[in-house]
């Protein structure tokens, strides 16, 4: 039996390539976050932001679906390093002044990032976890941050939208979703 050495070296190379193929893709499409989503709308879980804290210096929680259930809450995903989510930013904290409570969900995004941005633009959320993988974006169906979701009441979602929205459209939008 003869063996060609070009076809072990081709199959050999292609095996590699198809390898960082995919490990590229796990990585930077969020495929773990796609195949394998633990959270569901009635059923997740979001950590604190370490060292962040409200204008009283008392520490913001994360949140869980437990603290949410029969409840009707507003969840703002967004990240750091978004554009869009950075020029939605100070209509979310006028929206927060006007009487708002928004529940922020930091996605895709470290915790040391996440904290530096909301200390240089302020925070606008009543309480807010980390969603580093996108878990619970994903799990309610979207697919880009910012994304807004309304539960009224939780677990059952009334409103979805994504894409940054100014104070007028979550006033016209969000309010009318929780009532």
């Amino acid at each position: 039996m003869h063996i060609d050495r070009r076809a072990v070296v081709f199959g050999a190379g292609l095996a590699v390539a198809s390898a960082g193929a995919g490990l590229w893709a796990w990585r930077h499409l969020g495929l773990r976050a796609r195949l394998f989503n633990p959270f569901r709308a009635d059923h997740f879980e979001l950590a604190a932001l370490p060292g962040l804290t409200d204008a009283s210096g008392a520490a913001v929680p994360g949140f869980s679906s437990a603290d949410i259930v029969g409840k009707s809450v507003y969840i703002n995903a967004f990240a750091s390093w978004c554009p869009f989510c950075r020029a939605e930013h100070e209509a979310l904290m006028e929206f927060a002044r006007s009487g708002a409570r928004i529940y922020g969900a930091a996605s895709l995004d470290q915790p040391e990032k996440t904290l530096h941005f909301l200390r240089e633009n302020g925070n606008p959320y009543f309480r807010l976890g980390m969603d580093r993988h996108g878990f619970l974006f994903r799990a309610l169906g979207a697919r880009g941050i910012p994304a807004h979701f309304v539960f009224a009441p939780a677990p059952r979602l009334t409103f979805a939208a994504q894409g940054p929205m100014d104070f007028a459209q979550l006033r016209a939008k969000i309010l009318p979703a929780l009532a």
